[in-house]
């Protein structure tokens, strides 16, 4: 159903209607944060000729508030909520809602709409898809910063904090004539021309642009939803005939009235939609971030930090100024003498507050010739030590409105850590609804997101997705790949056809957000660094440093860290986890233990084997040696008796033959006990082989 260009109208003048009072005087605390301090009452009594001296320091304290929610951003996590979402794909999921912050400047959205909610009690921003670039079908989800607050018209009937129950907004951007008219060669140049406070000023208004209005709305048309006996869920217009569902022996179980739910993008001037488009998910993609807001004789009233602390700020302005004035018109210090006593000194006495000659010379008569005392320093009246007083209580009372306190500032004496912790944990508190109202709002912006995530990233793609500690990685979405068995095999059908399974397939499913709150990565590293180095100094530490040395220098701040974390990850079993393996990562902690223990009970045998090795091949070298021992001794005997035989001439021949086949029959026998003792070596050596083999 084509949208009627009124209705985009019609909604804004409601909004502007309703909003009217809360959006005036937020447009006064936009201005007055940032130095139009002084009614104009004031400005008009005082006249042009007196001073009007600003002393800004509401902008310096709403800053305090903006600056420590940058450092503790909020983070979103994907968590599954049924039976067909798969806890690998929430983490998926969740880095690539992180690669669609980084790559649509997030943070910048998010500061913005935090920093408007601060000073006038609301901002936004918007989710949106578009294209890659001009070249593909590819889309991609980005995060849009909204500059002008005043420029966005959101849904009156709202009552959640986070907007989620919104059914329209409406978004007035400029665009330069000459690409709206290549854009849109058809189309009438005219300004979308409704407009409430902050968005009328006609300064805004340039020949060279062209306001459109930018309208989301939620379509709901009336349909009967049924049931099936086999839990499909049908519209009536969805039904298969009868004798279909008699074919397939399914009935019909229930049927209620409900509604198709569409959300529709309409661009438009103020007469005609340039573009129609409908939009994913169910919700309208601006975002609302409020500070206060509170429901007052049936209008909705924001306001920020600014607004409350006005006339402490006015206060501090005016007594300052007059503090200021009473100074500066104060007049300077006068010679009060005789008459006749400068005669001659004139010029001495006139440039007195000039010069820096220490010697002053006067007459010490007066003009009739009596004796005159010497001159006096006449001094100016100080400033009113009431004003000074006044000032300081101005400044003391704006703290206590904007409820924080700054110790320097109130003249307290040095206090302990824990009592600054305790100061600061007492600002953070009176400040820190706004900073929850952020976080609910990034959470249903998570929210738009998965509900966006399953039509534009619908087919095989490699995407980008970023850890929680800013890595990088290089996954592909829904893949098409054979479902395997245990055993690493593919797994068939009845029919013998491989079954088939999408990796990675964000589009089934059902998910939800949770918020992480507290500090941001950068500030949880350095305090987790901290923690860690304590707790190396404990009893623990040396198992903690066995087991986690790369997670500690992986933590720090310098340069070739994450080198030096690879190479001591690559040294250590318990890093070797792999977070996208099917099993979980306590049981694969527990198998590289068991392993670890496997391999060094290997490494024992081995030393154990080399040991045997060793003291065999000693006894092998011992048994050698025994048996030349003993081939050389039968040799030197043999000589011996030949020796002995040949010298002994006195002895018969028949004694020296004698003797002679004594001594060669010892050698036989020695030769021969040799020969036993080295076959019984080899048999040593042979069984200490095989027990070594065993």
């Amino acid at each position: 159903m084509a949208t009627d260009v009124q209705d985009a109208v019609d909604f804004v003048e409601e909004c502007t209607a309703a909003d009217s009072d809360s959006r005036g005087l937020a447009l006064t605390d936009l201005k007055f944060r940032y130095g139009d301090q002084w009614p104009q009452y004031a400005i008009t009594s005082r006249g042009l000729d007196r001073p009007q001296l600003t002393i800004n320091e509401v902008d310096s304290y709403v800053r305090q508030v903006t600056n420590a929610q940058r450092q503790q951003r909020p983070r979103i996590k994907v968590h599954p909520v049924d039976d067909l979402a798969d806890p690998k794909i929430a983490k998926v999921t969740t880095g690539l809602t992180r690669h669609i912050e980084v790559n649509s400047d997030a943070d910048y959205a998010y500061d913005t709409g935090f920093d408007f909610a601060a000073s006038i009690g609301f901002g936004y921003w918007r989710v949106r898809a578009d294209y890659v670039s001009e070249t593909t079908f590819d889309q991609d989800i980005y995060i849009d910063v909204l500059n002008n607050p005043f420029g966005v018209y959101f849904d009156k009937n709202s009552q959640l904090p986070d907007g989620s129950d919104a059914d329209g907004a409406v978004v007035a951007t400029w665009m330069r004539k000459k690409t709206f008219k290549k854009q849109y060669k058809d189309a009438e140049c005219h300004d979308f021309d409704a407009r409430g406070a902050g968005d009328s000023d006609p300064d805004w208004e340039t020949e060279d642009e062209i306001r459109i209005g930018e309208y989301y709305h939620v379509d709901r048309t009336a349909a009967k939803l049924i049931m099936l006996s086999d839990g499909t869920l049908l519209w009536d217009d969805q039904m298969p005939s009868a004798a279909v569902l008699a074919q397939a022996g399914i009935t019909v179980r229930g049927e209620r009235n409900s509604f198709k739910r569409k959300v529709i993008l309409t661009k438009q001037t103020a007469y005609e939609v340039l573009e129609e488009n409908d939009l994913p998910g169910r919700w309208v993609p601006v975002v609302p971030v409020y500070w206060t807001r509170v429901l007052i004789d049936g209008k909705w009233m924001t306001q920020g930090l600014v607004r409350p602390a006005m006339d402490p700020q006015r206060m501090v302005n005016f007594w300052q100024t007059s503090i200021t004035e009473s100074i500066a018109l104060a007049p300077k210090a006068k010679w009060l003498i005789a008459e006749g006593q400068d005669e001659g000194h004139e010029n001495e006495f006139r440039n007195a507050n000039l010069s820096a000659s220490p010697v002053l010379r006067y007459k010490m008569t007066d003009v009739a010739g009596n004796p005159a005392p010497p001159p006096q320093r006449v001094q100016p009246e100080p400033p009113p030590s009431g004003a000074i007083e006044a000032s300081f209580l101005a400044s003391e009372n704006l703290q206590r409105v904007m409820g924080m306190f700054d110790p320097a500032v109130r003249g307290q004496q040095t206090k302990s850590g824990k009592a600054v912790i305790a100061e600061r944990s007492q600002a953070e508190n009176s400040n820190f609804h706004g900073y929850d109202n952020l976080t609910r709002s990034i959470k249903h912006t998570g929210r738009i997101i998965l509900s966006y995530i399953p039509v534009i990233y619908d087919t095989k793609r490699v995407m980008r997705i970023i850890g929680e500690d800013g890595r990088p990685e290089l996954v592909t979405l829904n893949e098409p790949a054979p479902a395997m068995d245990e055993n690493g095999q593919p797994q068939m059908d009845e029919t013998g056809q491989a079954i088939q399974k999408v990796l990675n397939d964000v589009t089934v499913g059902q998910y939800d957000v949770v918020m992480d709150t507290g500090p941001g990565y950068d500030t949880k590293r350095i305090e987790g660094v901290d923690a860690m180095m304590q707790l190396m100094n404990t009893p623990v530490g040396e198992k903690v440093a066995q087991v986690g040395d790369d997670l500690l220098v992986r933590q720090m701040d310098f340069p070739g860290a994450d080198v030096l974390a690879d190479r001591l990850a690559a040294a250590n079993p318990m890093a070797q986890v792999d977070e996208k393996s099917e099993i979980p990562a306590k049981i694969q902690m527990q198998i590289k233990g068991l392993q670890r223990h496997l391999q060094q009970a290997q490494q024992i045998i081995q030393q154990q084997a080399q040991e045997i090795k060793f003291k065999a091949g000693i006894a092998d070298a011992k048994n050698k040696t025994d048996i030349a021992v003993a081939h050389m001794k039968a040799t030197v005997d043999a000589h011996d008796t030949e020796t002995w035989a040949a010298q002994d001439s006195k002895e018969s021949l028949a004694d020296n033959q004698t003797k002679v086949l004594v001594e060669e029959m010892k050698g036989h026998i020695a030769l021969l006990l040799a020969r036993i003792d080295e076959r019984s070596a080899d048999k040593a050596r042979a069984d200490a082989d095989m027990s070594a083999v065993n």
